[in-house]
């Protein structure tokens, strides 16, 4: 219901029809008037007769002016005001219609948690800019309102021409088909009024981000959405050729540095973005994985601010455990070159830090609601030097096989056994920090490419998991499709001893 202008011809009843009813009383009264002053003149002239005629008129035009000016007015009001009634009635009758229909087209984007999120700026806005697809004019707001119920007709942005173009207004009757842009920085969108699904991927610089995205999307696309019997089509033609860059850097088992770009005006983040549908998914999903480059974690030079954490559904935290000093200290002659030199460098707590004031800073929350985002915390990597024999899949099984009573469920041992990796390697205070900080966390383990890099094809292991109980956090529906591990609310915490 928003004022702005907009490049639309208003509704009849929101603001010409106004001015009709009004000239049209004002014109009954001018008429009546005039009637009056009609009366006066032939007076006038009637004294100029003089004689018994001359009173004869002139009674007779004091009584017809009377008349007018008693039951002419009164006439003259009743009209005015049945007109007015009449207007009220459809003006009430219209705005019933225009609020109900204003307020569903509403619930529905709420209801469904439809928003935009922009995949270049990162703002979010409830509906986009939609373009006219004749004449190229832009309408911020359309939506039911005094420029049209169902459609508005738009009259262009040049004052020269005029457009003509009808426009839905609405969720159901094809507003989704227009073509969008973003409000804030005019980037072509192609949401389609779907579902958001937004998960950042976040860590230091070489921390396996980028392996772990390529990993998740070629899984996704090739093993589960088949196997669920989802539809998936790319977001537009350049997320298309980022996962063409996806597939080729599966196959060879290398990852392509996150870039941070020098020109203060290009995003630092990069999101991989899709559509899923299916049966389940009325309306579609859109699923946005963000790649952020680690410097905006350790670089004192950040220019950009990353919104997305504001409306996201999700993190995963990924850590590199080689950048821990004390696992780095006792596994580094275990490591390949090609390991070593791609082993992460920031110091995690500083990381945590960094991101935990980037979210206060661009959400505007209390540490107590930020608390409320899900965080799935990863340890990459396990393929090299044994880890996954602390932390892996061999080490979850030996420790339920060895104590039953106590692991019972597979990711809950996991959890506990990274957390007891992390709390005996010197991060205690990190494990302190994310649990005061995010009440709903769960750790991983994951190897994304499976071997050293650039050793052949990717070979992932753990990364589906920490996506699968983020995504069914954040949709109902997709949990209920994407159902292949069932996760307990509160996992196993470290404190509980083996023993």
């Amino acid at each position: 219901m928003a004022s702005t202008p907009q490049p639309a011809k208003k509704s009849y009843f929101f603001g010409k029809g106004y001015r009709d009813v009004g000239n049209t009383i004002k014109g009954a009264w001018k008429r009546n008037f005039d009637s009056i002053s009609g009366f006066k003149e032939k007076i006038e002239d009637a004294k100029l007769i003089g004689g018994k005629k001359a009173v004869f008129l002139i009674i007779l035009n004091v009584l017809a002016m009377l008349s007018v000016l008693v039951f002419g007015s009164i006439i003259t009001a009743v009209v005015s005001l049945l007109n007015i009634a009449i207007l009220l009635l459809v003006m009430i009758f219209i705005y019933i219609c225009f609020s109900i229909i204003w307020l569903a087209d509403r619930i529905y984007l709420m209801r469904n948690k439809i928003f935009t999120a922009c995949h270049e700026c990162k703002e979010k806005s409830l509906i986009p800019t939609y373009i006219c697809p004749k004449c190229g004019a832009r309408h911020t707001n359309l939506t039911p309102g005094v420029y049209g119920i169902l459609k508005r007709t738009c009259i262009g942005e040049d004052p020269n021409s005029y457009c003509g173009e009808l426009l839905p207004t609405t969720f159901f009757n094809g507003r989704r088909n227009l073509e969008a842009i973003c409000p804030h920085c005019s980037t072509p969108l192609s949401d389609r009024e779907s579902v958001p699904i937004c998960i950042p991927i976040v860590g230091g610089r070489s921390v396996g981000k980028t392996a772990f995205i390529t990993a998740f999307s070629k899984e996704f696309f090739d093993e589960l959405a088949p196997a669920k019997s989802w539809e998936t089509e790319f977001y537009n033609a350049a997320k298309e050729e980022i996962y063409r860059k996806i597939e080729s850097a599966y196959k060879s088992g290398i990852t392509i540095m996150t870039p941070r770009p020098k020109d203060l005006n290009k995003a630092s983040s990069e999101s991989f973005s899709f559509f899923v549908k299916g049966p389940h998914f009325k309306p579609e999903r859109l699923v946005h994985v963000y790649d952020i480059a680690g410097e905006i974690f350790t670089d004192s030079t950040e220019h950009e601010m990353q919104k997305q954490y504001e409306y996201c559904h999700g993190i995963v935290f990924m850590i590199d455990p080689f950048s821990i000093p004390y696992v780095r200290n006792r596994c580094e002659e275990k490591l390949s070159p090609e390991d070593r030199a791609g082993i992460g460098n920031a110091e995690i707590s500083g990381i945590v830090d960094s991101f935990l004031n980037k979210l206060r800073e661009v959400t505007g929350l209390s540490d107590k609601k930020m608390s409320s985002v899900p965080l799935a915390v990863v340890l990459g990597k396990i393929d090299s030097a044994d880890l996954a024999e602390e932390i892996g899949d061999s080490a979850v099984k030996k420790a339920m096989l060895q104590f039953p009573d106590k692991f019972t469920d597979y990711y809950d041992t996991e959890d506990y056994l990274c957390r007891q990796f992390l709390k005996e390697n010197g991060m205690e205070s990190f494990l302190n920090g994310i649990d005061l900080k995010f009440k709903d966390n769960r750790f991983f383990s994951c190897t994304a490419i499976g071997h050293s890099m650039g050793k052949g094809e990717y070979n992932p292991q753990g990364v589906m998991a920490p996506m699968e109980w983020l995504f069914t956090k954040a949709d109902k529906k997709m949990a209920l499709d994407w159902n292949d591990i069932k996760f307990n609310k509160k996992p196993l915490r470290i404190k509980e001893s083996t023993d």
